[in-house]
C-alpha cells in the first residue's frame, strides 16, 4: 500500500515550530528541551505536557495515510488504556486527534485516500480507526461529530459515522435533532439506536416493541445489543442489570488485552447508570407523565389558537382569543407538522425527572460508543498486525507487551 503525498510536510510540518522561550521558561524548560510528542508517555512528564500545550506534536495521521501511522494511533490508545495510565492520560492523547494548525487536514486526507481503493483491507481498517480512537476515549459529542462528519462519505465507514452523528445529542440536549438524523439512516445499527431513541426519550412504547421486533430479526452486534438491553433495563425488566455487566465484559474481552483499563474506565459510567434501577424507572414514568399532560394541554392550545369562529356565532372575537395567541398557535402547528410530532412526544416540564433520565442517557451513549470502539479494534488490530518482529517503538509498545 502507498500513500499519496501530504502537503503541510513540504517545506516544514507545523509541529517542528520552535516553542517560544516564555512557554519554555515557565515550565523550568529550555525550548529544545521540549521534544516532538509522537507516541505519548504514561505518565507524561513535563516536557511532553508543554509539547501538547504547544502545538509539537505529531497528530492522528500526521505523516499521512500509512499502516505505521494506523499502528502509531492503536499504540497511544495503549498507552492511554494501558496499565501505567494515569487519570489524565486519556485527555492527553485525546488531543492528538487533530493538530490546532491542521485541523482536520489529516483525517480528510485519510478518507480520501481509502475512498480511491475500498478493496484494500489495510485502507478499510485504517478508515476505522478515527471513529474508534475517539469512541474508545469517551471524547464528547461535539469532538466526535467533527470526526465524523470527515467520514460521512468515506464508503467503507459511511454507516459508522452517520452512527457517530446520530447517536448523541446529551452535550447540548439537541436529542431531537440527532433523532432526525437517525430516521435518515435505515441500516440494523441506526434502527437500533433509533428504537432506544423512541422508548427511553421519547418515551413512546412503540420504541420498546420495535427493539423486541429487531432481536427477532436476527444477530446484532456486540454494541446493539447492549444498547437494546438498556432500554429493557429502563422499562424494569428482571435480571436486566445483570445483563447489561455480562454484555459489556463479553464485548470488552478481546480489546482487554491490549486496553486494560478500558472496562474500569467504563466502570463508573455503567455502575451509575445501573445502580438504582427502580428509582429511574420512577423518573422515567414521571416523564411519560408529564408528557402526555403537556401533550393534551398542547392540543387543546392549538385546537383554540387555530380556530376558525363563524361570523354569526355571536362571540366577541377579541375577548375570546386575541391576535397574539393566534399567530403563537399557528407557529406551533407549523413547528409540530415541520418536526414530527417532537412537540408534544419530547416535551416534559419535570424538569428534575427529565435531567435524571438525560444524564442516564448521556451516560449510556458514551459507554455505547466505547463499546463500539472496542470491537472496531480488535478488527483493526488484526488487519495491521504484521508477521515480521516488532520494530519502531509503536509496534513494540503493541505488540511486544501485549504478547506478555
Amino acid at each position: 500500500m502507498t500513500s499519496s503525498p501530504v502537503s503541510w510536510l513540504d517545506p516544514s510540518a507545523p509541529w517542528n515550530e520552535p516553542v517560544s522561550e516564555a512557554s519554555a521558561a515557565e515550565a523550568g524548560l529550555a525550548p529544545s528541551a521540549v521534544p516532538i510528542v509522537s507516541v505519548m508517555k504514561a505518565p507524561a512528564g513535563i516536557p511532553e505536557l508543554v509539547a501538547l500545550r504547544s502545538g509539537r506534536y505529531v497528530p492522528l495521521f500526521g505523516l499521512g495515510p500509512t499502516r505505521d501511522e494506523g499502528v502509531r494511533a492503536l499504540a497511544n490508545l495503549a498507552v492511554a488504556l494501558g496499565e501505567g495510565a494515569d487519570v489524565r492520560s486519556v485527555d492527553h492523547v485525546l488531543t492528538l486527534h487533530q493538530h490546532p494548525a491542521l485541523k482536520m487536514a489529516p483525517l480528510a486526507h485519510l478518507a480520501d485516500f481509502v475512498n480511491k481503493d475500498i478493496g484494500e483491507p489495510v485502507r478499510a481498517a485504517l478508515a476505522k480507526i478515527p471513529l474508534a480512537y475517539v469512541g474508545l476515549l469517551g471524547a464528547s459529542d461535539s469532538t466526535r461529530e467533527s470526526v465524523a462528519r470527515v467520514f460521512a462519505h468515506c464508503r467503507p465507514v459511511h454507516h459508522e459515522a452517520q452512527l457517530a452523528l446520530g447517536m448523541g445529542g446529551g452535550d447540548y440536549s439537541a436529542w431531537r435533532e440527532h433523532y432526525a438524523l437517525l430516521c435518515t439512516q435505515n441500516d440494523r445499527a441506526s434502527r437500533v439506536a433509533r428504537a432506544w431513541f423512541d422508548w427511553v426519550l421519547a418515551r413512546r412504547f412503540s420504541g420498546l416493541d420495535a427493539l423486541r421486533d429487531l432481536l427477532e430479526e436476527g444477530e446484532l452486534d456486540g454494541a446493539s445489543l447492549w444498547l437494546a438491553e438498556t432500554a429493557f433495563f429502563v422499562n424494569g425488566e428482571d435480571s436486566s442489570k445483570e445483563r447489561l455487566v455480562s454484555l459489556v465484559d463479553r464485548e470488552m474481552t478481546g480489546a482487554r488485552k491490549w486496553l486494560p483499563r478500558l472496562f474500569t474506565f467504563s466502570a463508573r459510567d455503567l455502575a451509575e447508570s445501573a445502580r438504582m434501577p427502580m428509582h429511574l424507572r420512577w423518573m422515567h414514568l414521571r416523564c411519560s407523565a408529564s408528557r402526555d399532560h403537556a401533550a393534551v394541554s398542547i392540543r387543546h392550545w392549538l385546537a383554540a389558537a387555530t380556530a376558525q369562529f363563524d361570523d354569526d356565532d355571536g362571540l366577541d372575537h377579541k375577548r375570546a382569543l386575541g391576535p397574539e395567541p393566534s399567530r403563537a398557535g399557528r407557529a406551533a402547528m407549523e413547528a409540530r407538522n415541520a418536526a414530527g410530532e417532537f412537540l408534544l412526544d419530547w416535551f416534559v416540564q419535570d424538569r428534575a425527572a427529565r435531567e435524571e433520565v438525560d444524564a442516564f442517557a448521556r451516560r449510556i451513549v458514551r459507554l455505547y460508543h466505547r463499546l463500539r470502539g472496542a470491537l472496531a479494534f480488535c478488527e483493526i488490530e488484526t488487519a495491521l498486525k504484521s508477521a515480521n518482529p516488532p520494530r519502531s517503538q509503536a509496534e513494540k509498545i503493541l505488540w511486544s507487551q501485549g504478547e506478555i
